[in-house]
């Protein structure tokens, strides 16, 4: 009696999984394509989501549908064996692999073929498209929790300073250096150090509002971490700008 449960959901597993509905759910398109994609995300890291949809694409051919045929023609197949016994085997072997071609034929014409266009391939794409949006929404949060650029650029000059270390410079070199630890453009934080480093400019209103607030956001770090000597060397800088 125990056991009647366990044989019940198999047979339902084994009825849904001949009526071919599993594979064309929209949930389990969805969940396949992100279990899929991290899985050879984690053996290839420039593994991409085009590659994921082929991949996806295949299984659905080579996975799924010899999967169904080979449930559906799994009791024919017994069937013709027990009936056929007094016949040559050769005789039951052609039969069943005539019958086999035709059926197989048939579905792929009626079945397969149809649900891959109308249901299959629209589904996965919406999958795929929906797990773009997730990574980019993600990413933008990050990007957005990130301090700029000019604030970065101040963080690591006060830092310099108050170690005296006194080895940043306005270069390609340092700007390199300062990429691959912040992971952001070289480009755009060699202009920050040469806005650190070099002489004052004429800045329009607006750039000195905006230097301000990057200062602030730098400063609200070093509060943050109760660092006060690098509150100091930001305080020093900034008349720079505000004088």
């Amino acid at each position: 009696m125990k056991d009647e449960p366990k044989m019940r959901e198999m047979i339902m597993r084994t009825m849904s999984l001949m009526t071919f509905e599993p594979q064309l759910r929209t949930e389990n398109i969805h969940s396949d394509f992100t279990k899929t994609h991290q899985k050879l995300l984690a053996e290839s890291p420039d593994w991409s989501t085009s590659a994921t949809r082929q991949r996806m694409i295949a299984s659905y051919w080579y996975h799924f549908v010899l999967q169904h045929f080979g449930l559906l023609i799994l009791l024919p197949v017994v069937y013709v064996f027990i009936y056929s016994l007094d016949q040559p085997l050769i005789h039951s072997l052609g039969g069943i692999l005539i019958g086999a071609l035709l059926a197989f034929l048939l579905l792929y014409l009626l079945h397969y073929r149809p649900y891959f266009i109308a249901t299959y391939l629209p589904r996965l794409e919406t999958a795929k498209e929906s797990y773009e949006h997730r990574q980019s929404e993600q990413f933008e949060k990050c990007r957005q929790a990130q301090m700029s650029n000019l604030a970065l650029a101040l963080v690591i000059y006060a830092f310099d300073k108050t170690s005296r270390m006194n080895s940043l410079q306005c270069n390609d070199q340092t700007a390199a250096l300062l990429t691959n630890l912040f992971g952001v453009d070289q480009g755009s934080l060699k202009k920050n150090l040469e806005l650190i480093y070099g002489k004052k400019k004429d800045l329009p209103p607006r750039k000195l509002t905006e230097i301000a607030n990057r200062v602030e956001e730098a400063t609200t770090f070093f509060e943050a971490i109760n660092f006060p000597g690098g509150v100091a060397v930001l305080n020093d800088w900034k008349k720079k700008y505000s004088s």
